[in-house]
């Protein structure tokens, strides 16, 4: 079986170049360098028109479909700003608020603590005399305390 499809093969590599020769067409006049040149760079003209006009329809797309995304991006970005301010302000304002009651609270604690601080060092005052008004048991401290 193997060697019938080999054989097959072998057979259609050598008719196929045979066959295409067989059928090429021998009335066209072979077509001249100028003429070839020629028109190949009509065609050439022709594909570069065709780019040309291409890319200026792409292009105004493009920039009209910039403009709008610019035009929409811009209204979104006033709109985000405007409400970036008032939640700022918002937020100012209860910081202000809260300040304001922590400064209360610090001043009230404050003067709580000085009355006790004054409270205190009176009784300390108070006591530190009268330990240094009792007698000493030294004679010369003594007589200097009697005098």
């Amino acid at each position: 079986m193997n060697r019938i499809r080999l054989f097959a093969l072998a057979l259609a590599v050598a008719a196929v170049p045979a066959v295409s020769q067989a059928q090429q067409d021998t009335t066209k006049k072979k077509e001249s360098t100028a003429a070839k040149i020629g028109r190949q760079t009509g065609t050439s003209i022709d594909k570069a028109a065709k780019t040309t006009s291409h890319n200026v329809k792409t292009l105004g797309k493009a920039t009209k479909t910039n403009a709008s995304h610019a035009s929409d991006a811009t209204k979104t970005n006033a709109k985000n700003a405007a409400s970036a301010t008032k939640t700022n302000a918002s937020h100012a304002a209860d910081a202000t608020k809260t300040n304001a009651s922590h400064a209360a609270d610090a001043t009230k604690t404050n003067a709580s603590h000085a009355a006790e601080a004054t409270k205190t060092g009176t009784k300390k005052a108070v006591t530190t005399t009268k330990h240094d008004r009792q007698p000493s048991t030294c004679p010369i401290k003594l007589a200097i305390w009697l005098r």
